[in-house]
Formats: C-alpha cells, structure tokens, sequence
C-alpha cells in the first residue's frame, strides 16, 4: 500500500490557515488539511503567511504524509484535520 500526496489537487492554504492537500491511499483519496499551529511547531513553517506554510509543508511533506496515515478514515465529503495533537500522537 503507497500512501501519497495527489499532484492533481494542488496544495493551498485555505481561509482558516490549513493547508489543504489530497492523500491518495490504494484506490481511494481523502483531504486533509495540515493547521498552522503544527507547520510552525513540527515542520518549521516561520509564521503563518502562506508562502512559509506552503514551504514547510513542501518540505516536511513525508512526515505529514506519516500522520495523515495514522490519520485515515475515508470521509470522502469531510476534510480529516491535522493539528498538534495528531503530529504529538505520532512524533512522541
């Protein structure tokens, strides 16, 4: 099973401060959205301006993909959110 972030559905920073991107799992496909609290503190995001979310989240992309796994649940209508408490549950 390969877990990856779709290239087809562009990362972006959405109007609360996520970024949203799409994970692909097997066959299936689910939105996750990455908030800013845990790109500045696990992905070292500088602030929350959308070109330092979008930089961390390029290149803490493996790690978030790790979280987004532990994460699954196919909800095809509802985004799953990431914030702190989920990358704390799998970094510690």
């Amino acid at each position: 099973m390969s877990v990856y972030v779709d290239e087809g559905f562009r990362p972006c920073v959405t109007e609360c401060a996520t970024v949203a991107f799409r994970v692909c799992f097997d066959d299936q496909a689910q939105i996750f959205e990455v908030s800013a609290e845990a790109l500045m503190t696990y992905c070292g995001a500088a602030s929350k301006r959308r070109r330092d979310l979008l930089v961390a989240f390029e290149d803490a992309q493996l790690e978030i993909l790790k979280v987004a796994e532990k994460k699954w649940s196919f909800r095809p209508t509802e985004p799953v959110r990431l914030g702190l408490a989920e990358f704390q549950t799998v970094r510690h």
